[in-house]
């Protein structure tokens, strides 16, 4: 299910660009569209879980910082910020059906853009988020 990674590839930039730039989401969206090319089924799961974050965002938000230990979510890198939503919003709200690739993608695309520390952070927090909420319904953990 490679077109899953790129969908949430093509989320992040959305989520990461409307957060630099606070316009109109769809705009943005088109934007990405356009520059990164998706296959159909890439762009309507990438279209799904848009929709499903700026739906949830407020909820999104509040369990984000429920589970920061130190820190707010304003004081957190843009690129921190759009992972922790994107990776909430699927996980919880959207729900995925293999989550430990979900986190793997989550991770690499960390890495790609703050690094292996700021990568060890988006997984430690929604790991965290994922145990607190999913796991006790599913009976599994994320193998990251």
């Amino acid at each position: 299910m490679r077109f899953r990674r790129f969908s949430r590839k093509v989320a992040f930039f959305v989520l990461y660009r409307w957060d630099v730039r606070n316009e109109e989401p769809r705009i943005i969206e088109e934007e990405v569209l356009l520059e990164l090319k998706p296959t159909e089924r890439a762009k309507e799961y990438a279209q799904k879980l848009l929709k499903t974050i700026f739906e949830k965002l407020p909820e999104i938000d509040v369990i984000i910082e429920e589970h920061l230990v130190g820190w707010s979510l304003d004081r957190l890198g843009t690129v921190e910020r759009a992972l922790l939503r994107l990776g909430v919003g699927e996980l919880l709200f959207l729900g995925v059906e293999d989550p430990g690739r979900a986190f793997i993608d989550y991770v690499d695309i960390a890495k790609e853009y703050v690094g292996e520390r700021g990568a060890k952070f988006i997984n430690g927090v929604l790991s965290k988020i994922y145990r607190d909420f999913v796991k006790d319904k599913v009976g599994e953990e994320p193998q990251n």
